[in-house]
């Protein structure tokens, strides 16, 4: 049975399922082993009061409705990686500064921005919560030569590969971005900014080795669900940090977007050429 949580503000209001508030861990049981990234499909929920149930993993545990009764589902697969990560979690860098996962869904039902299910496919965006959300894994190579984290003459050195980059990533030949990684290395050891191939080699992003920094931002997408249900999102992941687009993959770039020559991959290629990955 669904409960509502009283919230005077904002455009959707938060209902959770009270049979599950204040789980103390869910484990997936079952996936679909038919589709290459092996959805769940099962979960084992240990409840607050120590018993177990196994129930479908896409069973909602919080729900975003608006006021025409749309949803944002949060599924108990969601709900419980976003809670042994990001709430009862170890490592500071991903550790939201929550006590409980009900109060991080009250705070973002107030953030959520208002155009989530009015637009059709993945929504992403980032959320300012105004406290700790752990550590970001990026940063602008403006940020880090601001604050003299790298120098402007290694902006200017990775500035000259910038074309071959670009056709790398959309070459779809995972020799030829090696092949370039390896070179830009090797004969510019000294930059502070290396390249690397990343994604199972499918795509090359610049990396700089320092520590990950920490942010006040909720990045979150939410998709169709599987299968697609018309006025209804569930959320694909939460984490800490920005929104950024979409590595640029050809392969995720479809022919409505205009493929590797649409707005969408040029984006894509743009901000993840001046945006770095942070090693240290």
């Amino acid at each position: 049975m669904a409960n509502s949580i009283e919230k005077p503000q904002g455009r959707f209001k938060v209902e959770s399922d009270s049979s599950y508030l204040n789980f103390q861990g869910v484990e997936v049981t079952e996936v679909d082993e038919s589709k290459p990234w092996k959805p769940p499909l099962k979960v084992k929920v240990t409840k607050a009061d120590g018993s177990e149930e196994e129930i479908d993993a896409a069973t909602p545990f919080f729900t975003f409705k608006d006021a025409d009764l749309r949803e944002l589902r949060v599924s108990a697969a969601a709900a419980g990686h976003v809670d042994s990560l990001h709430i009862k979690g170890t490592d500071a860098g991903s550790k939201f500064d929550y006590p409980s996962l009900e109060v991080l869904m009250l705070d973002v039902e107030e953030k959520l921005p208002d155009d989530i299910l009015d637009t059709p496919g993945p929504s992403a965006f980032d959320i300012e919560m105004g406290k700790h959300m752990g550590n970001e894994g990026l940063a602008t190579t403006e940020e880090l030569a601001a604050d003299g984290t790298i120098k402007t003459e290694d902006v200017s050195t990775l500035q000259t590969v910038r074309d071959e980059v670009a056709t790398a990533n959309k070459s779809g030949i995972l020799e030829s971005r090696a092949e370039l990684v390896e070179r830009f290395n090797s004969e510019h050891p000294d930059c502070n900014i290396q390249l690397q191939v990343i994604r199972d080699g499918a795509v090359i992003v610049p990396t700089v080795s320092t520590p990950k920094r920490a942010t006040t931002k909720l990045f979150m997408v939410f998709g169709p669900t599987d299968p697609p249900q018309e006025g209804v999102k569930t959320l694909w992941t939460a984490a800490p940090g920005r929104n950024m687009p979409r590595h640029p993959i050809p392969a995720q770039f479809t022919e409505e977007e205009g493929g590797t020559e649409g707005a969408a991959y040029q984006e894509a290629l743009d901000a993840w050429f001046n945006t770095v990955m942070l090693t240290g």
